[in-house]
């Protein structure tokens, strides 16, 4: 039986976190006890309300870097990439809820806490020095 070197299995496992989605990555206890739900009125349920608790830390953390940016032209900036980014959300989450059956329910609220949690994130990182 043939071995991987530890140097190529740690590159690969490196690889493949990379190329994973960002709510394959991201899933925590909290997510993973929403999809482990019996119906899916109560799995869209917990799902919606983990991304209503993400959506609060978003707009906390976009007031912080509105109010820490120095200059009016990088708070239009934010303000012009937020606006663009809340159209985004709504247009590629819609996609997912645009599929056929009742999934389409569940893959549109995992969309909308994958992408506010992935902004939150962000815009909380660009607060650290």
């Amino acid at each position: 039986m043939k071995t991987v070197p530890p140097l190529r299995a740690a590159l690969a496992a490196a690889v493949l976190w990379l190329v994973l989605p960002v709510s394959a990555r991201a899933a925590g206890p909290a997510e993973t006890a929403c999809h482990d739900k019996q119906t899916t009125v109560a799995i869209m349920d917990c799902l919606n309300g983990l991304a209503g608790q993400w959506d609060k830390r978003l707009n906390t953390a976009y007031h912080a870097v509105l109010n820490a940016s120095e200059s009016p032209t990088r708070k239009d900036a934010l303000i012009r990439a937020e606006r663009a980014w809340l159209t985004y959300r709504q247009a590629n989450c819609g996609w997912y809820g645009a599929q056929e059956g009742t999934i389409h329910e569940v893959e549109e609220a995992g969309c909308m806490l994958d992408m506010t949690r992935s902004r939150a994130v962000e815009l909380e990182d660009a607060l650290k020095p």
